[in-house]
């Protein structure tokens, strides 16, 4: 039997007790920040409106870091229990941000981290009206392409707004018609989904109908909660776009683990900017390595960067804002970037260019 591609990897990871799972440093980040949210909540009911509106960004970005744990808790890292990373995800995810658990599984785990930047295959990088390759770009309808060639750069940023929201309305469309697409009988009303769907309607009951009860004006209520979640959608974006976007897509490969390293980057952080981004900084070594707790990405990372170099591939690593310019960049020009094909050589290749050499 042939040794797996990652065996000696993670040999190293192991020698260097990197595996392990920090369980009790995942919930105090956890319990610390809902802390801190909670603070700031609090301090916005007594602000006058104009001090509170200059507090809601950094609200937001406390309550972006606290979302994004619930990633971890999906990724199985956080927590060495299945009941421990079950429960910080419920907690986090359903409860606090409104999310499904389930969908974001599906969408995120199952979906994008085995086809990243993958034409067709990743929902990332499917987002209407948006393209992120001339392959796309070709397909659309005339009006679409007219926005993805002239005003998808600029509009992109301004529609990230809605991410949040859209978001919660995909996960709710998802718990909604589950049971009623799944065709084992047994697996329709899970306990996930049964957990899942009764603290979305407790984070909604938490968040829109107590402050009513309590006092306070339902205008100031929802319009607190859909500006809170828009600039948790930007900043979101912000965190995920610099992962993956600018790097190649992709429309053939055969070699997995290649495909992992060379369609993300690691985003060169200090301390304070990699505490907010909750392990998505070293996006090469999440990918490589989901189930690696974040807290231990930064050993890690040296080791990965030796794995990829040792065979030849690219190990991109950047700083913040000029990953954050490539991608917006790539989003200008998107219509006209081929997708290329990742060959049984392991070379890039454009595969207009190949059929017409």
């Amino acid at each position: 039997m042939s040794k797996h591609p990652v065996a000696d990897l993670r040999k190293k990871l192991k020698e260097a007790d990197l595996l392990d799972k920090p369980t009790m440093k995942s919930w105090l980040k956890v319990i610390s920040l809902l802390i801190i949210v909670c603070t700031l909540y609090s301090a916005h009911i007594f602000l006058p409106l104009k001090f509170g509106l200059m507090l809601i960004p950094i609200t937001a970005l406390f309550s972006t870091t606290l979302a994004m744990t619930g990633h971890e808790g999906v990724h199985s890292s956080a927590c060495r229990s299945k009941a421990g990373n079950i429960s910080l995800a419920a907690i986090v995810f359903p409860l606090f941000a409104g999310l499904s658990m389930e969908y974001w599984r599906e969408k995120h785990n199952v979906q994008h981290h085995a086809h990243p930047n993958v034409h067709t295959k990743d929902p990332d990088i499917h987002s209407w009206p948006f393209t992120f390759s001339e392959e796309e770009y070709v397909t659309s309808g005339p009006i679409r392409r007219f926005f993805q060639r002239h005003l998808q750069g600029w509009t992109f940023w301004p529609i990230s707004l809605l991410v949040g929201h859209l978001m919660r309305f995909d996960g709710l469309k998802y718990i909604a018609s589950k049971p009623f697409t799944t065709k084992k009988k047994k697996k329709r009303f899970t306990k996930i989904w049964l957990l899942d769907t009764s603290l979305i309607l407790a984070h909604f009951s938490l968040w829109l109908v107590l402050p009513v009860v309590l006092g306070i004006s339902w205008q100031i209520v929802v319009g607190f909660y859909i500006l809170l979640w828009s600039l948790v959608g930007t900043f979101l974006t912000a965190i995920f776009i610099v992962g993956h976007a600018g790097r190649p897509v992709i429309t053939e490969y055969d070699q997995n683990w290649r495909l992992q390293i060379e369609t993300a980057r690691r985003i060169k952080l200090g301390p304070v900017g990699s505490f907010f981004f909750v392990g998505l900084d070293y996006q090469i070594e999440h990918h490589l390595l989901p189930a690696l707790s974040h807290f231990n990405l930064p050993k890690a990372a040296p080791l990965v960067k030796e794995y990829a170099e040792e065979r030849g591939w690219e190990y991109q690593e950047i700083g913040f804002f000029r990953a954050l310019w490539e991608s917006t960049v790539a989003l200008h020009t998107a219509w006209k970037t081929p997708a290329l094909v990742l060959d049984e050589d392991g070379l890039l290749q454009d595969p207009l260019l190949t059929e017409t050499a």
